[in-house]
């Protein structure tokens, strides 16, 4: 394996454990995370909060799986970042805004580098 093709696969490994920890942190423990919903969700939705808290951690462990198994990466990758990047749009301008916006960016990043070796 030559060392790009390394660098993708840690690159896309790294990236699936943040998606799938979060994911199933949402879906085991869900309460903590409703003040994170935003109140235009709550009003675009129509849901609970609790709802879509569920529905975001089921989204992220279904999209940080493909990324894990390297199934159709390039649009996971895609729907993920652009997913993080309306999460980071809304949290702004904070420490947990620029953590999340370098994650966008490295989650952009996997979208157009595209499969490697070990992914599709």
């Amino acid at each position: 394996m030559s060392r790009t093709q390394a660098g993708l696969l840690v690159l896309r490994l790294g990236l699936a454990s943040v998606f799938l920890w979060f994911g199933f942190s949402q879906l085991l423990d869900g309460i903590n995370w409703v003040g994170w919903v935003p109140a235009w969700a709550v009003a675009l939705l129509h849901l609970p909060p609790a709802f879509i808290v569920l529905g975001n951690g089921l989204f992220e462990v279904v999209f940080g799986a493909l990324l894990a198994m390297g199934l159709w990466t390039r649009f996971a990758a895609l729907v993920l970042a652009l997913h993080l990047a309306l999460i980071t749009f809304d949290i702004g301008l904070t420490a947990i805004g620029v953590r999340d916006f370098g994650l966008t960016l490295a989650t952009f990043a996997l979208a157009l580098l595209g499969k490697g070796d070990q992914s599709t």
